[in-house]
């Protein structure tokens, strides 16, 4: 069983091509199909994928695999209309997660992390969160799809040692 994550779905249900044009999609419908092929081929029904806001129409989760958690952005509908659904394991504004990797605290948008945090992922934000375990999470910056966090951590690993050089 892995964990994986991923933000900034932005399931638009097809009629709205803002999400889509920015990164070479002809429509929503396109890139809702390329994110959920992706996630087909990353993640595995016993799997969990924590989602760190933004998901948009969350209609198209329905048939995806693993266990869904919504970490809520501004954007996402009230965690009772989240749980509601029945698309969700659970909702919440924020999440510390004990791994194999040490504490990770998840959050939609990384402004609202503590200055003790050591490492946060994190979805989407304006401006430059370039900060020291600090890992964004976005769909458009992870090939499409969810991560997971072996992935991740592989991931930051390489970077502290870049930094190091």
């Amino acid at each position: 069983m892995a964990i994986h994550f991923v933000a900034d779905l932005q399931f638009d249900g097809g009629e709205r091509t803002r999400h889509a044009h920015p990164h070479g999609f002809a429509d929503t419908a396109e890139r809702t199909r390329r994110i959920c092929e992706t996630w087909r081929a990353r993640v595995a029904p016993e799997d969990s994928v924590w989602i760190l806001g933004n998901v948009g129409n969350a209609v198209h989760l329905a048939g995806l695999p693993g266990s869904k958690h919504l970490v809520r952005a501004a954007g996402d509908p009230p965690a009772w209309n989240c749980l509601a659904t029945r698309r969700y394991a659970s909702v919440c504004e924020m999440r510390r997660l004990d791994t194999e990797h040490g504490l990770v605290t998840l959050l939609a948008h990384p402004g609202a992390a503590g200055e003790e945090e050591r490492m946060v992922l994190h979805g989407r934000a304006r401006g430059d969160w370039r900060r020291r375990g600090f890992v964004c999470v976005t769909v458009a910056e992870l090939g499409w799809g969810p991560v997971s966090l072996d992935q991740i951590m592989s991931q930051a690993a390489g970077d502290a040692l870049r930094d190091a050089a």
